[in-house]
């Protein structure tokens, strides 16, 4: 059996080195952008609720307001992945902070691995009137820091269904419903299925306690 030439095994361990320091920029370069997409985000809500119309903030809120607040961005709480979609439509009915009822569609659920634990996610669609809104699906939480850290009656995650099944749930992008800047709304309350018992230190963080 012929050894393998020093050399030769020299070269190969300098490559693999070589290779591991190209994956670890590249995947430094992907946290970078993804991070600066997040801020940039924040910093586009921030304007917006302060400038827009159908802002939802009470014209004393915004005498001194400064931006949302927000956990540091953490991107171990980024997961991407299918949603497993049930295989039989079942009909339910998503509840308002003030009772009111919206029929909806229990759609799947977005299963994900956090500290080697196995979590998942029931995903609803809400039956709307507005064809267009019927691409949209309803991903509401809460968790450990729920009523302290943050909005008591939970927090939203934005999915659009798309034909490749292929989401991204990232909790630095979780955010606050409208009822949590002005109690003259209603927002729907997320199943308590979806209570998860870790302490998501991630997203938007509590705007105010409100009558």
């Amino acid at each position: 059996m012929r050894r393998i030439p020093a050399i030769l095994i020299l070269i190969l361990i300098l490559f693999s080195f070589c290779q591991k320091k190209e994956e670890q920029r590249q995947s430094s370069q992907g946290n970078r952008a993804v991070a600066n997409s997040i801020l940039k985000f924040r910093a586009e809500k921030d304007s917006a609720l302060m400038y827009e119309k159908w802002s939802p903030l009470l014209s004393e809120d915004k005498t001194n307001f400064q931006g949302l607040k927000y956990y540091p961005i953490d991107l171990s709480l980024r997961f991407e992945g299918q949603i497993i979609k049930y295989q039989s439509t079942t009909l339910d009915t998503v509840i308002g902070t003030k009772g009111d009822l919206r029929p909806a569609l229990k759609y799947g659920y977005f299963p994900f691995v956090y500290r080697n634990k196995k979590y998942k996610l029931q995903i609803f669609k809400i039956l709307r009137e507005d064809p267009e809104d019927q691409k949209y699906l309803f991903l509401g939480f809460t968790d450990k820091t729920s009523g302290t850290e943050t909005y008591g009656a939970g927090r939203y995650i934005d999915l659009t269904e798309n034909e490749q099944n292929h989401y991204v749930v990232d909790f630095n992008l979780a955010y606050n419903p409208y009822c949590a800047y002005n109690s003259r709304y209603t927002c729907a309350i997320p199943s308590e299925e979806n209570h998860l018992p870790f302490p998501v230190r991630a997203g938007e963080r509590i705007f105010k306690t409100h009558k």
